[in-house]
């Protein structure tokens, strides 16, 4: 067995799964982290094995500190839930986020509240774990070689209501 095999099975027998990829505030582009196998339904994110918030930054204290995947009910059958905060400051801007799928599909979330609170991602998808994360302090669209591909339908809830 390859070393990513093995990387592979551990991830998907835990409730973690590690993103391997860049790390800290992207000023141009955007920053990637990948994870073999994906980030499955039911588990939370690591970026470069440590909490999210080490790694994926932006601007004026910006931060994002837990990523996850769940199943939900209703119109769409997965999401994709992000707490974090946006930066601070007069005219400090947003944080981008993208989140692709085992299909290929991207969902785009930008945060641009300063306060710590949750984001959601909701979505259908025929393979939903979560193959890369990417971010920057600017827009962006994830580039992936197929003008012709369709756009996603998916939802953005940001910030998310408390739970009941």
């Amino acid at each position: 067995m390859t070393e990513q095999t093995l990387e592979a099975d551990a991830q998907a027998t835990s409730g973690t799964a590690n993103f391997s990829g860049q790390c800290g505030e992207c000023t141009s582009g955007y920053y990637t982290a990948n994870c073999i196998g994906g980030m499955q339904v039911n588990q939370s994110a690591t970026v470069n094995g440590n909490s999210p918030q080490n790694c994926v930054v932006a601007n004026d204290g910006a931060t994002v500190y837990t990523i996850e995947l769940v199943p939900v009910a209703g119109i769409y059958d997965y999401q994709i839930r992000v707490e974090a905060q946006g930066p601070s400051g007069p005219f400090s801007g947003s944080m981008y986020l993208a989140f692709k799928d085992q299909t290929g599909d991207v969902y785009y979330l930008s945060i641009y509240s300063s306060t710590h609170e949750w984001h959601e991602v909701s979505y259908n998808s025929s393979s939903p774990a979560i193959t890369d994360i990417y971010w920057s302090d600017y827009s962006f669209t994830v580039s992936d070689g197929d003008p012709n591909r369709p756009k996603p339908q998916y939802q953005v809830v940001s910030p998310a209501h408390p739970a009941s």
